[in-house]
């Protein structure tokens, strides 16, 4: 299962079709707290994460990450164009950075890289948190 957390519900939408026609599950969140609910579900296999939100935001659920132990692959997306890649590599779980608008194939390759592969057929199953 990959969890796409991001407070703009039409980018988590899209990214979750897009996911699940790669063939992997996908649970959607809009803010950290939600998140952190499915980042302790053992399905959860990596993390495409929004750094700005209201409420906990990125940083804060990265920082409980690594303070409870919870190792997941982490994609971060920004729309701050300030962020670079440097920045990031203070949080270990943290692979990779892309800078907002998004593009699908670098999504993909990037999901592909770094998260379990799905294992057996497509699977459409998508939830909101």
């Amino acid at each position: 299962m990959i969890l796409v957390v991001d407070d703009d519900r039409t980018l988590t939408s899209l990214l979750a079709e897009l996911l699940i026609g790669e063939g992997y599950e996908v649970r959607v969140a809009h803010e950290g707290a939600s998140a952190y609910r499915h980042l302790r579900d053992p399905k959860c296999k990596g993390v495409l994460l929004d750094f700005h939100m209201p409420g906990m935001n990125g940083a804060e659920l990265l920082m409980v990450m690594e303070s409870e132990g919870i190792r997941r692959p982490v994609i971060v997306m920004t729309a701050d164009p300030d962020f670079d890649e440097e920045e990031m590599k203070q949080f270990a779980n943290v692979r990779r950075l892309f800078h907002k608008p998004l593009y699908p194939e670098e999504i993909l390759d990037a999901v592909r890289r770094y998260f379990e592969r799905p294992s057996g057929t497509p699977s459409s199953r998508h939830t909101n948190a």
